[in-house]
């Protein structure tokens, strides 16, 4: 079962703490996004770009969602597989699809080893993040 920050909260992790929604935070997340999902699809950029694209675009649209529901993330050791975790939980996506997502997380993090992405890869990350983007975003404040 995915974890909620109150969740993760109460076990004692210093990734989540209480905090006041902030719509301009939220539109900003919205909006760097929507350019790493324009970045993800491009395919002049390199495999590692589009990876790290899709990747981070899912990641500020979990940090946007969590904000709209008050909480803010810390940098705290797990910060991002938390984010994830309990932005999938909100959403009421799965455990697979979550899974999914910390794959990818875990192929973005290749490149510190000096492994770069492959079209493979990235062909994955698009597949999840066309069914993970939608889902977050139906829960987010419109930008009208």
């Amino acid at each position: 079962m995915l974890r909620k920050p109150e969740d993760f909260y109460r076990e004692g992790s210093k990734v989540f703490r209480k905090a006041p929604i902030n719509a301009k935070a939220i539109r900003g997340w919205i909006a760097i996004s929507e350019g790493k999902v324009a970045d993800a699809f491009r395919e002049s950029n390199s495999s590692t770009t589009r990876l790290g694209a899709a990747y981070d675009a899912m990641l500020n649209l979990s940090f946007a969602l969590l904000c709209a529901k008050g909480w803010r993330c810390t940098s705290a050791d797990g910060h991002h597989v938390q984010a994830l975790e309990a932005a999938c939980a909100y959403a009421a996506l799965s455990t697979g699809t979550f899974d999914e997502l910390d794959a990818i997380r875990d192929l973005r993090n290749d490149q510190y080893q000096g492994v770069p992405a492959t079209p493979q890869d990235v062909a994955g990350a698009l597949s999840v993040l066309e069914r993970v983007v939608p889902a977050l975003l139906a829960l987010l404040p419109s930008r009208d």
